[in-house]
């Protein structure tokens, strides 16, 4: 092989390690609007994971709120609902959400350094949507760069894949899913933001047994995330080898 051509396969190698990734971070970015649409089958792992429970211990012991576990579970996932809708909306209306038990005044469902935890969640939600609009030229572009180039062979994509892969996997591997969200939470959160609540001081941390319920929405949105990364991979991959081709 000549140097021009080395050069090709080189090139046609990384772009398509990009194409690679810009279509698994677009992956993901659908999965996550889609399920967050279905408010993130809060109602089914409300029931799968005895969320109801989880509130009947925990919420009587909050130091300063009482009431919540009387609420039915239709109230629970309204509540959860609320929440979740307000973070999609750059987290406007956190302060308003309450909650109110029969015969007692209303209740602010979320103290101040739950509704400042929230916000950073919905500041990062608003940061990946900006991304994911930012990266689907991107991604029409590397499909038009692929259109002439060689795929690099099977063995060196399985190779890549894998290879990116392989950060998160160690790290799972080493610290464990549950201390790996801590650690992701300690990097991503400004260090003066609370974003660790214990149950029983924080009606929002029950509500979401945290951070169980969110090892079930994970687990849904890798399988959704990656549905869409096969077909958004392969229909790129078709338009590039059969309409763009000059």
């Amino acid at each position: 092989m000549n140097n021009r051509g080395a050069v090709v396969q080189a090139k046609s190698a990384l772009t398509w390690w990009v194409y690679l990734l810009v279509t698994v971070w677009l992956a993901v970015s659908l999965a996550w609007s889609v399920y967050a649409r279905f408010d993130y089958g809060y109602g089914f792992w409300y029931q799968k994971q005895a969320i109801a429970q989880h509130i009947a211990t925990y919420a009587p012991q909050h130091p300063y709120k009482s009431g919540f576990a009387l609420l039915s579970a239709e109230q629970h996932i309204a509540a959860f609902r609320q929440i979740a809708a307000s973070v999609h909306n750059h987290g406007e209306g956190l302060e308003q959400i309450q909650y109110q038990v029969s015969g007692q005044a209303p209740v602010a469902l979320l103290d101040q350094a739950e509704v400042e935890h929230l916000q950073d969640v919905a500041r990062l939600l608003d940061w990946g949507r900006a991304a994911f609009y930012l990266l689907c030229p991107l991604w029409l572009l590397l499909i038009f760069m692929l259109r002439n180039d060689p795929l690099p062979g099977w063995r060196l994509r399985m190779a890549a894949m894998f290879g990116s892969l392989l950060p998160l996997v160690a790290a799972l591997g080493v610290m464990g899913p549950k201390e790996l969200f801590y650690r992701l939470h300690v990097m991503i959160f400004p260090s003066d933001h609370q974003w660790f609540f214990y149950w029983e001081e924080s009606l929002m941390s029950t509500l979401m047994k945290a951070p169980y319920l969110f090892g079930g929405i994970a687990m849904v949105l890798a399988c959704v995330a990656v549905v869409f990364t096969l077909l958004l991979y392969f229909s790129g991959l078709y338009a590039a080898q059969h309409f763009l081709r000059r």
